[in-house]
């Protein structure tokens, strides 16, 4: 089944001037996406005529922008008939409550089962045919908030917001209150002496000293900041470690309670590395319920649990058509939820 998809976005003129010159001051279309726009059928149109860029307006104007045409089968990934818990959509982007349990796009071992093959099923059910575009991902047992573009100006100007930090995802977390001393390093440098992939090794009292650096700095509206970078394990391939010989990686966290052994966060990405968050809380103490690559399996087994006590629960954003500010909350799964009640405090 083929299918195909327009999405025209509209203005009305205001002060006149060029096609091109009106597209971008007055609704920040870039040169790129208005030279794409203007190589399609009816691409660009002024008061429902196609028109050249370089033609004239006057105030009142209505020009017309043709944001993407795309035809395609449904066929483009394999179909999932899971049902989407959809907690926004618009003519530009959908955004979703995944569950714990399922990965977000196809990989290795996961081709039919992920977020995007459902998302792509509803695509079709719609008789839409959008590409399935995910404005960043969840690692497989984490739940929450995930955003998809529906078009390509859409999912460009959310990378830039998504780059620039300005895709404000608050998540919410349980962990265990197990301060140790976190040798990673000390794993990660016969790899780097033996192999030199990074830099010589500076020593085990440089990277003490570097360690004590990135320790965690208070914020004055009440967030703390975990400024540690991070790579992946030598060992262990499923793992990240934190390491001063690593990418840059910053996250906020703020508690919200203590119990007698577990502690509930709320928390904020400054970056996006893989993992973050479950490196971040367990290289302070806290590594998350449930988690286990970073932390206690044995600690979780009391609780039911489908996955680490991650939940990316709120999403802020300025759309990237309309300009408007949009903000979406995805609900608790019942089983965090019943923890959160049932946790000793």
């Amino acid at each position: 089944m083929r299918n195909e998809s327009r999405r025209v976005w509209s203005l009305q003129v205001e002060e006149g001037g060029i096609v091109q010159e009106v597209l971008r001051k007055q609704a920040g279309f870039t040169k790129k996406e208005i030279s794409r726009a203007k190589f399609l059928p009816d691409g660009i149109r002024k008061n429902g005529t196609r028109c050249r860029v370089t033609e004239k307006t006057l105030p009142g104007d209505i020009i017309e922008i043709l944001l993407e045409t795309e035809t395609q089968t449904s066929a483009h990934l394999a179909v999932n008939t899971e049902v989407l818990d959809i907690l926004y959509e618009d003519q530009d982007l959908l955004a979703v409550n995944k569950p714990a349990g399922v990965v977000t796009h196809p990989q290795g071992g996961h081709y039919e089962d992920t977020l995007a093959n459902q998302v792509s099923a509803y695509y079709a059910f719609r008789q839409e045919s959008h590409t399935v575009r995910p404005i960043g991902r969840l690692d497989k047992d984490t739940s929450g908030i995930v955003l998809f573009a529906k078009n390509q100006t859409a999912a460009a100007r959310l990378q830039k917001q998504r780059e620039r930090g300005e895709l404000q995802k608050t998540y919410l977390a349980v962990t265990e209150i197990s301060v140790k001393w976190n040798d990673d390093i000390k794993k990660h440098k016969k790899d780097v002496e033996e192999k030199n992939k990074v830099e010589k090794f500076p020593g085990w009292s440089e990277i003490i000293r570097r360690m004590e650096e990135y320790e965690t700095t208070a914020d004055t509206d009440g967030w703390t900041r975990i400024d540690t970078p991070m790579a992946p394990d030598p060992e262990n391939r499923l793992r990240m470690i934190p390491t001063p010989l690593g990418k840059s990686a910053r996250t906020l966290y703020k508690s919200l309670w203590t119990g007698k052994a577990n502690q509930c966060f709320a928390l904020h990405l400054e970056t996006g590395r893989t993992h973050q968050i479950r490196v971040h809380m367990d290289s302070i103490g806290h590594p998350l319920l449930g988690d286990t690559v970073y932390g206690n399996r044995k600690y979780s087994l009391p609780y039911v649990l489908q996955g680490q006590t991650l939940h990316a629960m709120t999403l802020g954003f300025i759309h990237p058509v309309s300009g408007e500010y949009v903000e979406t909350t995805a609900p608790l799964p019942d089983y965090f939820s019943h923890l959160l009640e049932t946790l000793p405090r």
